[in-house]
């Protein structure tokens, strides 16, 4: 294993191959790639034992545009593009909650809102659920609460169910008025674990936890998250621009995208673009998001003077923020695979991010950018710093980026779904009703 040392902002040109390969030390900051276990992918969809399916897909609040919705809309689109019959549940929301011309809707979905505020709404709600299940080949909930009321309305509706796992950490799991939920979770995993075909993580550091919570590893499959690409990079093209937003051309511009929560620090975010400026120049910070921390952020934005600072709140084209930064970054304390990453390596953006949940995997397998850990805010600068700093470094990063489509298209995700829905529905590597470890999907050590 070899090991390149690159000091200040001088970037080795053997760094990014080194990167995929090795070990590589890039102003202190590393690129680490370890032996990943990889799905052997198909290039298209291969139509499934059963075919033509018809597939509920369930979740609390579709309107919510955090990544787990981001990444359900995806799938929906993809699978109903393959030619299923997808029906899209938000139980939570009303019908009024999205906009008609929403991006993030397939024309091909058809979208469901139960409109079910409270717990006493969605137990209500189940018998509904269930006459949609009945209707379906197959229950997919995404969410620990619509896991919940989903897997219960499968087994009233005698219908296999699927459940999404999309957790950085039980302890970030809390309920709107932000009592704990981790137990409860636990609790309900525990008890309907057996009447579940499968369980889809995302990050391979989802697996403890569920293990610790009773679900059976036999029955869990990873399914790395995915975003339509071609999409993605039109609407980077079209959205946003520097001029909208009062940001010259010539300055250098980092964007975040993540709900404003104690996890996700956008206050190191901003802390760190204070830094640069001294270091680098003109440097600009957009932010994107909404949530409980916004205002807070705002207020040190305010304090600081930090009229460099840019706070768009919830956007639906993430892809027009990416279109306009010069590097992503996301320096959460806690995450499973974050959406924003993978949108960011789609536009072909640099990213800097935290080493949490499966983050450093995905950017030593892609190249596409550089991971510290989450305790290191310092390593974090020198990361930004050596990507702005040095051009070459920051065109390498982005070409890697580019040619990590297959990597991160939602068609690929869609592929591995198709796979374990026929599993699932034609009793292949089934066993008492639970995926067969010795017939899973086949992996490979790369």
């Amino acid at each position: 294993m070899t090991m390149g040392t690159l000091k200040g902002a001088a970037l080795d040109s053997e760094a990014v191959p080194r990167a995929l390969h090795g070990v590589a030390t890039v102003g202190e900051c590393h690129v680490k790639s370890r032996p990943v276990q990889r799905p052997l992918l198909r290039s298209a969809p291969v139509p499934i034992g059963r075919g033509h399916l018809k597939l509920l897909l369930l979740v609390h609040d579709i309107s919510a545009v955090g990544g787990m919705e981001i990444q359900l809309a995806a799938l929906a689109g993809g699978l109903a593009s393959a030619g299923h019959d997808v029906k899209l549940v938000s139980i939570r929301s009303r019908g009024g909650d999205l906009r008609p011309d929403d991006p993030s809707l397939d024309p091909g979905v058809e979208l469901v809102h139960l409109g079910a505020a409270d717990r006493v709404a969605r137990a209500r709600a189940v018998p509904r659920l269930a006459r949609l299940a009945r209707a379906s080949d197959l229950v997919h909930c995404t969410g620990w609460d619509t896991s919940l009321w989903g897997r219960l309305a499968a087994i009233l509706a005698r219908r296999p169910a699927i459940v999404a796992e999309h957790s950085g950490g039980r302890e970030y799991e809390v309920s709107t008025s932000g009592a704990p939920r981790a137990r409860w979770i636990a609790l309900h995993n525990r008890l309907l674990d057996s009447f579940t075909a499968a369980t889809v993580i995302c990050a391979n550091r989802q697996r403890d936890v569920l293990h610790a919570e009773g679900v059976n590893p036999r029955s869990i499959v990873l399914i790395p998250n995915g975003v339509p690409v071609t999409r993605l990079r039109a609407e980077a093209r079209r959205g946003l621009t520097r001029e909208q937003l009062g940001i010259p051309s010539e300055a250098k511009v980092l964007a975040q995208v993540a709900s404003f929560r104690p996890m996700k620090r956008q206050v190191l975010t901003l802390e760190t673009t204070a830094r640069l400026r001294e270091a680098v120049g003109d440097v600009r910070v957009v932010f994107a998001g909404d949530g409980p921390a916004l205002q807070n952020v705002r207020t040190i934005a305010e304090e600081r003077g930090a009229d460099w600072a840019v706070f768009l709140g919830r956007q639906r084209n993430v892809a027009s923020v990416f279109g306009l930064a010069d590097l992503a970054v996301l320096p959460s304390a806690s995450e499973a695979m974050p959406m924003s990453i993978i949108e960011a390596i789609a536009v072909g953006v640099p990213v800097v991010a935290t080493d949490v949940g499966d983050v450093a995997e995905t950017l030593d397998r892609t190249g596409a950018g550089l991971h510290v850990p989450p305790e290191d805010p310092d390593a974090f600068f020198r990361c930004c710093h050596a990507l702005l700093a040095d051009q070459s470094a920051h065109q390498r990063f982005s070409a890697a980026a580019v040619a990590a489509r297959h990597e991160v298209d939602a068609e690929t995700m869609v592929c591995r779904y198709e796979d374990v829905f026929d599993r699932i529905l034609c009793g292949r590597g089934m066993l008492a009703g639970r995926p067969d470890p010795t017939d899973r999907l086949v992996f490979r050590e790369s």
